[in-house]
Formats: C-alpha cells, sequence, structure tokens
C-alpha cells in the first residue's frame, strides 16, 4: 500500500510482505522466506483491524504464502 501513515515497519523490505488493495479486498503477499511475519505484531493487529473494517461492506483480508491462503 501507498500509505505514508502505516510508517515504516510497513515497508516490503522491512515487512517482508507486499499489501494492496483490490475493490473490496486487501490481498498481503508474504515473503516466501518470512511465512510467519503476518501473524506477529504489529501486523498482526492490523490486518485484523483491515477485515474487521472491511467486512461490513463485504470486503476482507486475504494472506497469501507460497500456495497456501488465509482469509482474515
Amino acid at each position: 500500500m501507498t500509505d505514508a501513515s502505516l510508517g515504516e515497519v510497513w515497508e516490503p523490505s522491512r515487512s517482508h510482505m507486499m499489501v494492496y488493495r483490490q475493490g473490496p479486498q486487501i490481498t498481503v503477499l508474504v515473503d516466501v522466506d518470512h511465512p510467519d511475519i503476518w501473524r506477529r505484531e504489529p501486523y498482526r493487529s492490523q490486518l485484523q483491524a483491515w477485515a474487521d473494517e472491511a467486512e461490513p461492506e463485504g470486503g476482507y483480508v486475504i494472506v497469501f504464502w507460497q500456495d497456501d491462503v488465509f482469509k482474515i
């Protein structure tokens, strides 16, 4: 996401994730060498908050790591 309010912690080189919005869906692509990074703080809380915010409108957060897919 290109959102300065997220801060450096979400910079892909640091977070090992790429995050982007596709309509009501937020997609998270996780670096293959860091499979559980999205489950750690501060990422876990922010991903859950985005999912909670998107749900009433039919949106969701989806996380991809290799062939695994997780819906938050």
